[in-house]
Protein backbone atom coordinates (compact mmCIF):
# COMPACT_ATOMS: atom_id res chain seq x y z
CA UNK A 1 0.00 0.00 0.00
CA UNK A 2 1.23 3.51 -0.88
CA UNK A 3 0.51 6.29 1.58
CA UNK A 4 0.09 9.86 0.33
CA UNK A 5 -0.77 13.16 1.99
CA UNK A 6 -4.12 14.90 1.74
CA UNK A 7 -5.51 18.19 2.98
CA UNK A 8 -7.86 17.92 5.96
CA UNK A 9 -11.10 19.89 5.91
CA UNK A 10 -10.14 21.81 9.03
CA UNK A 11 -6.69 22.59 7.67
CA UNK A 12 -3.37 20.81 7.95
CA UNK A 13 -2.29 17.56 6.35
CA UNK A 14 -2.48 13.87 7.13
CA UNK A 15 -1.30 10.56 5.70
CA UNK A 16 -3.93 8.51 3.87
CA UNK A 17 -4.23 5.59 1.47
CA UNK A 18 -6.53 7.63 -0.76
CA UNK A 19 -9.66 6.03 0.69
CA UNK A 20 -9.71 8.00 3.92
CA UNK A 21 -7.79 5.41 5.92
CA UNK A 22 -5.15 6.79 8.27
CA UNK A 23 -2.13 4.64 9.14
CA UNK A 24 -2.38 4.04 12.87
CA UNK A 25 -0.49 0.94 14.05
CA UNK A 26 -2.82 -1.59 15.65
CA UNK A 27 -0.59 -2.00 18.68
CA UNK A 28 -0.64 1.75 19.22
CA UNK A 29 -4.42 1.84 19.52
CA UNK A 30 -4.37 -0.77 22.26
CA UNK A 31 -1.17 0.14 24.08
CA UNK A 32 -2.51 3.65 24.56
CA UNK A 33 -4.98 2.16 27.01
CA UNK A 34 -2.03 2.16 29.38
CA UNK A 35 -1.18 5.77 28.70
CA UNK A 36 -4.59 7.32 29.10
CA UNK A 37 -5.55 5.19 32.10
CA UNK A 38 -2.45 6.19 34.06
CA UNK A 39 -2.77 9.82 32.98
CA UNK A 40 -6.36 9.80 34.23
CA UNK A 41 -5.07 8.47 37.53
CA UNK A 42 -2.51 11.27 37.52
CA UNK A 43 -5.17 13.91 36.88
CA UNK A 44 -7.46 12.70 39.62
CA UNK A 45 -10.25 12.33 37.04
CA UNK A 46 -10.39 8.55 36.93
CA UNK A 47 -12.90 7.49 39.54
CA UNK A 48 -15.60 8.82 41.80
CA UNK A 49 -14.97 8.97 45.51
CA UNK A 50 -15.34 5.71 47.37
CA UNK A 51 -14.66 4.50 50.89
CA UNK A 52 -12.68 1.26 50.79
CA UNK A 53 -8.99 1.61 49.97
CA UNK A 54 -9.54 5.17 48.75
CA UNK A 55 -6.14 6.24 50.03
CA UNK A 56 -4.33 3.82 47.69
CA UNK A 57 -5.46 5.48 44.46
CA UNK A 58 -5.31 8.90 46.10
CA UNK A 59 -1.64 8.41 46.86
CA UNK A 60 -0.92 7.29 43.31
CA UNK A 61 -2.66 10.43 42.05
CA UNK A 62 -0.69 12.56 44.49
CA UNK A 63 2.58 11.03 43.29
CA UNK A 64 1.85 12.19 39.75
CA UNK A 65 0.75 15.61 40.94
CA UNK A 66 4.10 15.97 42.66
CA UNK A 67 5.70 15.81 39.21
CA UNK A 68 6.96 12.22 39.24
CA UNK A 69 7.30 10.10 36.09
CA UNK A 70 6.01 6.53 35.98
CA UNK A 71 8.45 4.18 34.22
CA UNK A 72 8.19 0.46 33.59
CA UNK A 73 8.97 -2.37 31.22
CA UNK A 74 5.62 -3.36 29.80
CA UNK A 75 4.05 -6.36 28.14
CA UNK A 76 0.82 -5.55 26.35
CA UNK A 77 -1.56 -8.25 25.13
CA UNK A 78 -4.58 -7.70 22.91
CA UNK A 79 -6.95 -10.66 22.51
CA UNK A 80 -9.46 -10.54 19.66
CA UNK A 81 -12.84 -11.79 20.91
CA UNK A 82 -13.86 -13.07 17.47
CA UNK A 83 -10.74 -14.92 16.33
CA UNK A 84 -9.12 -15.57 19.69
CA UNK A 85 -5.83 -14.34 18.26
CA UNK A 86 -3.39 -12.59 20.57
CA UNK A 87 -1.14 -9.68 19.67
CA UNK A 88 1.69 -9.16 22.16
CA UNK A 89 3.81 -6.01 22.32
CA UNK A 90 6.76 -5.46 24.63
CA UNK A 91 8.57 -2.25 25.36
CA UNK A 92 9.13 0.56 27.84
CA UNK A 93 6.82 3.34 28.91
CA UNK A 94 7.28 6.70 30.64
CA UNK A 95 4.26 8.75 31.71
CA UNK A 96 3.85 12.06 33.52
CA UNK A 97 0.74 14.17 33.99
CA UNK A 98 0.86 15.66 30.49
CA UNK A 99 3.36 13.60 28.48
CA UNK A 100 4.08 10.02 27.57
CA UNK A 101 6.79 8.11 25.73
CA UNK A 102 6.38 4.54 24.50
CA UNK A 103 9.28 2.56 23.06
CA UNK A 104 8.20 -0.70 21.44
CA UNK A 105 9.79 -2.94 18.84
CA UNK A 106 10.57 -0.89 15.71
CA UNK A 107 8.33 1.97 16.88
CA UNK A 108 8.61 4.89 19.29
CA UNK A 109 5.83 7.35 20.17
CA UNK A 110 6.27 10.65 21.99
CA UNK A 111 3.29 12.84 22.88
CA UNK A 112 3.72 16.09 24.80
CA UNK A 113 0.11 17.27 24.73
CA UNK A 114 0.62 19.44 21.65
CA UNK A 115 2.75 17.40 19.26
CA UNK A 116 2.88 13.71 18.40
CA UNK A 117 6.15 12.28 17.07
CA UNK A 118 6.32 8.70 15.79
CA UNK A 119 9.57 7.08 14.67
CA UNK A 120 9.30 3.91 12.60
CA UNK A 121 12.67 2.19 12.80
CA UNK A 122 12.02 -0.38 10.08
CA UNK A 123 11.19 2.36 7.56
CA UNK A 124 13.53 4.94 9.10
CA UNK A 125 10.75 7.52 8.99
CA UNK A 126 9.64 10.18 11.45
CA UNK A 127 6.01 11.32 11.43
CA UNK A 128 5.35 14.63 13.19
CA UNK A 129 1.82 15.92 13.64
CA UNK A 130 -0.26 18.17 15.83
CA UNK A 131 -1.72 16.10 18.60
CA UNK A 132 -5.49 16.27 18.21
CA UNK A 133 -7.05 14.30 21.09
CA UNK A 134 -10.57 14.82 19.75
CA UNK A 135 -9.60 12.59 16.80
CA UNK A 136 -8.08 9.94 19.06
CA UNK A 137 -10.48 7.52 20.75
CA UNK A 138 -7.72 6.60 23.18
CA UNK A 139 -6.55 10.10 24.08
CA UNK A 140 -6.48 10.90 27.81
CA UNK A 141 -8.03 14.33 27.32
CA UNK A 142 -11.18 12.95 25.67
CA UNK A 143 -12.19 11.86 29.15
CA UNK A 144 -11.68 15.31 30.67
CA UNK A 145 -14.12 17.35 28.56
CA UNK A 146 -17.00 18.28 30.81
CA UNK A 147 -16.77 15.16 32.97
CA UNK A 148 -15.20 15.04 36.40
CA UNK A 149 -15.14 11.27 36.53
CA UNK A 150 -15.12 8.48 33.98
CA UNK A 151 -15.50 5.31 36.01
CA UNK A 152 -16.79 4.23 39.40
CA UNK A 153 -15.10 1.61 41.54
CA UNK A 154 -17.45 -1.38 41.69
CA UNK A 155 -15.20 -3.73 43.65
CA UNK A 156 -11.87 -3.97 45.45
CA UNK A 157 -10.22 -7.26 46.30
CA UNK A 158 -6.86 -8.59 47.57
CA UNK A 159 -4.74 -10.35 44.96
CA UNK A 160 -1.55 -12.09 46.10
CA UNK A 161 -0.61 -9.25 48.41
CA UNK A 162 -1.72 -6.63 45.89
CA UNK A 163 -5.01 -4.75 45.55
CA UNK A 164 -7.24 -5.08 42.49
CA UNK A 165 -9.75 -2.34 41.67
CA UNK A 166 -12.60 -3.16 39.29
CA UNK A 167 -14.02 -0.09 37.56
CA UNK A 168 -17.28 0.30 35.64
CA UNK A 169 -18.05 3.22 33.29
CA UNK A 170 -20.61 5.87 34.21
CA UNK A 171 -21.39 6.42 30.52
CA UNK A 172 -23.04 3.43 28.74
CA UNK A 173 -21.36 4.51 25.51
CA UNK A 174 -17.87 4.43 27.00
CA UNK A 175 -15.53 2.36 24.82
CA UNK A 176 -14.44 0.18 27.76
CA UNK A 177 -17.09 -1.74 29.71
CA UNK A 178 -14.78 -2.89 32.50
CA UNK A 179 -11.33 -1.85 33.67
CA UNK A 180 -9.17 -3.48 36.34
CA UNK A 181 -6.18 -1.80 37.97
CA UNK A 182 -3.80 -3.79 40.18
CA UNK A 183 -1.62 -1.84 42.60
CA UNK A 184 1.32 -3.36 44.46
CA UNK A 185 1.83 -2.98 48.22
CA UNK A 186 3.97 0.08 47.46
CA UNK A 187 1.05 1.54 45.45
CA UNK A 188 2.83 1.25 42.11
CA UNK A 189 0.65 0.09 39.18
CA UNK A 190 1.41 -3.54 38.27
CA UNK A 191 -1.31 -4.26 35.73
CA UNK A 192 -4.08 -2.49 33.83
CA UNK A 193 -6.62 -4.54 31.90
CA UNK A 194 -9.86 -3.74 30.10
CA UNK A 195 -12.71 -5.20 28.09
CA UNK A 196 -14.18 -3.11 25.27
CA UNK A 197 -17.68 -3.08 23.82
CA UNK A 198 -16.69 -5.76 21.30
CA UNK A 199 -15.54 -8.00 24.19
CA UNK A 200 -11.91 -7.67 23.11
CA UNK A 201 -9.51 -8.03 26.03
CA UNK A 202 -6.52 -5.77 26.61
CA UNK A 203 -3.96 -6.23 29.35
CA UNK A 204 -0.75 -4.39 30.16
CA UNK A 205 1.55 -5.74 32.85
CA UNK A 206 4.47 -3.79 34.29
CA UNK A 207 7.87 -5.05 35.38
CA UNK A 208 10.45 -3.04 37.33
CA UNK A 209 7.81 -0.31 37.74
CA UNK A 210 8.93 2.82 39.56
CA UNK A 211 8.35 6.54 39.89
CA UNK A 212 11.21 8.76 38.74
CA UNK A 213 11.93 12.39 39.43
CA UNK A 214 10.41 14.58 36.73
CA UNK A 215 12.82 15.60 33.98
CA UNK A 216 12.17 16.97 30.52
CA UNK A 217 15.21 14.98 29.42
CA UNK A 218 13.14 11.81 29.80
CA UNK A 219 10.70 12.87 27.09
CA UNK A 220 12.97 13.01 24.08
CA UNK A 221 12.95 11.00 20.88
CA UNK A 222 16.21 10.41 19.04
CA UNK A 223 16.42 9.21 15.45
CA UNK A 224 19.17 8.94 12.80
CA UNK A 225 20.22 12.00 10.84
CA UNK A 226 19.28 10.26 7.59
CA UNK A 227 15.71 9.47 8.68
CA UNK A 228 12.96 10.72 6.38
CA UNK A 229 10.89 13.35 8.21
CA UNK A 230 7.22 13.78 7.35
CA UNK A 231 5.90 16.89 9.08
CA UNK A 232 2.11 17.04 8.85
CA UNK A 233 1.89 20.29 10.80
CA UNK A 234 2.67 22.35 7.72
Amino acid sequence: MIWTTEKKRNGGWRLTDGAGNVPVPGWKKTVLLTAWMIVMMASGSLVKAYDIEQSDLDRVIQTFQEGRVFHAVMTHTFTDSYTGEEDVTEGEIWISQDKYLIRAEYQTILVDGETSVVYNESQNKVLISRYEPEEDDFAPSRFFSGKDEVFSVSDTSPQNGNTAFTLKPDDPFEIFTRVTIVLGPDRVPLEISAVDQMDNNMSTTFKDAEFLEDSDAVFTLDYPDDAEIIDLRK
